[in-house]
């Protein structure tokens, strides 16, 4: 592993577990209903941004990590973080080269998505923690995560120069 790789790891990573501790602050219940998903919204940014170090794997380990910390049924995030990974995945070229506002229309509806299997596997398992009020949370994460990808972006940027970036733009 050499230095790019190194901070790159190190960049991904840091953000990712950042977005896990985040989501772990307790906001009071009115603001708490419409708190964005900031684990989604960074996830989805990697995916996007760098695919053949962020993937499905990750975002399962991810979404594990989030059901660990959480005392969650064990993988019920994990194949919601998948799942919405393996969307972004299969059609990053195409989403790499959308608009900042066609991402976000992106990031939204796959966080809605993702959000839908949550809510649908918890009620299968009969330990439903969320109630329809969840929704508004996928409206305020496709709010936030223009923020995200800018800062991401310049964060990336500075880690790893644009010359050394692969055949892929940010």
């Amino acid at each position: 592993m050499n230095i790019r790789n190194t901070g790159a790891f190190f960049v991904i990573w840091g953000s990712l577990l950042l977005g896990l501790l985040l989501s772990l602050i307790k906001l009071p219940a009115a603001a708490d209903i419409i708190s964005p998903n900031y684990v989604v919204c960074v996830l989805l940014y990697w995916v996007i941004a760098v695919p053949e170090k962020v993937n499905v794997g990750i975002g399962w380990l991810t979404g594990l990590l989030f059901d660990l910390m959480l005392g969650s049924t064990l993988g019920i995030h994990a194949a919601a973080y998948a799942f919405m990974s393996w969307i972004v995945a299969c059609q990053f070229r195409n989403i790499r080269y959308y608009s900042l506002i066609q991402k976000t229309l992106v990031v939204g509806s796959v966080n809605c998505l993702g959000q839908f299997l949550l809510f649908w596997v918890e009620h299968i398992f009969g330990v439903v923690t969320a109630d329809y009020h969840v929704f508004w949370s996928c409206l305020s994460t496709m709010l936030f995560w223009p923020l995200v990808y800018l800062i991401l972006t310049l964060v990336y940027e500075a880690v790893i120069p644009k010359s050394s970036l692969e055949i892929y733009d940010l």
